[in-house]
């Protein structure tokens, strides 16, 4: 026991230490959303608003939801507005504590056949894997919410692990309820983490069901009884689990409801405000063909901001030259928005002669209609590459990326041609992108050892609706950015660790047939 109090602790210091690292030595980022949340701070605590304005009159705002913009107008109320560094050591905190939880997700998904030695040896290289994952560890660098989304929902998934496992049903319902407040708080942070409830909630409602209806053939007035109980355990867990996501969400709820006079639990998928145009006919063209994230600041993040040339485009994104033609036209109008009526002569004429013309851009309502006819044309040619095979490449994109995000190397792995050497690309993104392989393949290794052992069967079922649902909704974006999908590498490096603490276990099965899993 000494030995592995002793490794754990190493572990922990190297986690925290690996952290604290990269908080001080990586350059800040300079996200937008970033900016955004630390400006929605800094409004909050001057002038008592939720607003993301930098001028007066800092009209309010919905369009973030409000966890992470009120963690650091904490911070800033603590050590000073604009002072990051705290929110950075805060959040190195945070990260190495979800290293603990990922660990003791290993214990508690290991098989229950295995002794404790092998359970406590797969706690720890979970705790290994998810110290040293430098994926999951580069977001306490930045003014985002990942660590955060990852910290919650990994908390979740263990307190949803215990309830499953507690034969108590009062703990149980207990236990839902806090899953729920978990995963209602995650959401806080980043609105599409309500997909890690929902797949907990199915989770829970197929256990329930399988306890109620499954567990013996008989029908005596006995098995009945614990039938019946195990149904109406289900169904108190599930009213817990609502009412604990519930309670997380609802004052947000309110409060735009009395400002806004909308229902908006949640930020809206576009952020924006009830008054804005969205140019939902141009994000669904964009969804025709966009398959990686090198498009979306050109031709998604850059609407009404800067002009949009077809010569970026890949050729898929049009079927045929004809359609290349009829979308150039259309962006030609975008970058080109009719001027306004030249007023009377004035004096001040010369001034405004010898001041340089402002660029500007206008997605129209008209030019927005024809996009979108352009994308139901394409959706209605080809239904299966929209519905199944673009999402399928996104899906692939999101997770086989290099996941280098605000690292100072950080860029695509192909084509080769163009890495950048001065920056040494070509050393780090292969290194980055083995490391995606190797947490894929120790994952489904450790997958397949938990199905293959019935006592931890019901973890691989949890660990997919954990994963997919959320995956499966991210595929069918137009915007595949692979930092949405680092939450799940906490849940590799669980399943990992499961998988290398086998790898001794199979050997020692070889030598003593008579064991067992």
């Amino acid at each position: 026991m000494r030995r592995y109090l002793t490794i754990a602790a190493v572990l922990t210091l190297g986690a925290f230490g690996f952290r604290l690292y990269l908080s001080f030595h990586l350059p800040p980022d300079d996200d937008d959303d970033g900016k955004f949340y630390s400006q929605i701070a800094r409004n909050l605590l001057d002038h008592r608003g939720y607003s993301g304005e930098e001028e007066e009159p800092f009209v309010p705002t919905y369009v973030r939801t409000p966890g992470y913009p009120l963690f650091l107008a904490g911070v800033y109320y603590a050590f000073g507005q604009g002072n990051d560094p705290p929110v950075r050591v805060i959040q190195a905190t945070a990260d190495t504590v979800t290293c603990w939880l990922v660990a003791l997700l290993a214990l508690a998904w290991s098989p229950a056949e295995w002794n404790p030695e092998k359970r406590r040896r797969a706690m720890l290289i979970a705790l290994a894997l998810a110290a040293a994952c430098p994926f999951t560890a580069v977001y306490v660098t930045t003014m985002l919410t990942e660590t955060w989304a990852t910290l919650l929902v990994s908390a979740l998934a263990l307190v949803a692990t215990l309830a499953l496992k507690s034969e108590r049903s009062t703990r149980a319902v207990f236990l839902w309820l806090a899953a729920g407040l978990l995963g209602g708080t995650a959401t806080m942070f980043r609105p599409d983490c309500a997909l890690f409830v929902g797949g907990a909630g199915v989770m829970l409602v197929g256990t329930g069901l399988f306890r109620a209806f499954a567990s013996s053939p008989n029908s005596g007035n006995a098995v009945k009884a614990t039938r019946l109980n195990a149904a109406l355990v289900m169904i108190l867990s599930c009213i817990a689990l609502s009412i604990g996501f519930s309670l997380a969400l609802a004052p947000w709820t309110i409060r735009n409801a009395r400002v806004f006079g909308v229902f908006q639990p949640v930020a809206p998928q576009y952020a924006n405000m009830p008054y804005e145009f969205v140019p939902f006919g141009y994000v669904t063209w964009l969804r025709t063909w966009v398959d990686d994230e090198r498009y979306v600041r050109p031709f998604e993040e850059a609407i009404d901001l800067y002009p949009i040339r077809t010569e970026g485009m890949p050729d898929y994104a049009f079927d045929s030259p004809e359609e290349r033609d009829v979308v150039a036209g259309l962006l030609e109008r975008y970058d080109n928005p009719a001027k306004p009526e030249p007023g009377p002569e004035t004096d001040d004429d010369e001034d405004e002669e010898s001041t340089p013309p402002v660029l500007t851009v206008k997605m129209t309502p008209e030019i927005d209609a024809e996009f979108r006819q352009i994308a139901d044309e394409r959706i209605a040619r080809h239904p299966i590459r929209y519905y199944v095979g673009l999402p399928l490449k996104r899906a692939a994109a999101l997770w086989f990326d290099t996941h280098s995000q605000y690292y100072p190397f950080q860029g695509q792995l192909f084509p080769w041609s163009n890495l950048d050497r001065s920056a040494h690309q070509q050393y780090w993104l292969p290194l980055f992108g083995f490391l995606t392989a190797l947490y894929t393949a120790i994952a489904l290794v450790g997958g397949w050892m938990m199905w293959i052992t019935r006592s931890s069967r019901q973890w691989v079922l949890l660990l997919g609706l954990l994963i997919l649902p959320r995956l499966a909704f991210l595929a069918t974006q137009e915007h595949p950015e692979p930092r949405y999908t680092v939450e799940f590498f906490a849940f590799a490096a669980v399943a990992g660790g499961i998988a290398l603490a086998s790898l001794k276990f199979r050997q020692r099965l070889t030598r003593d047939p008579g064991d067992r899993w």
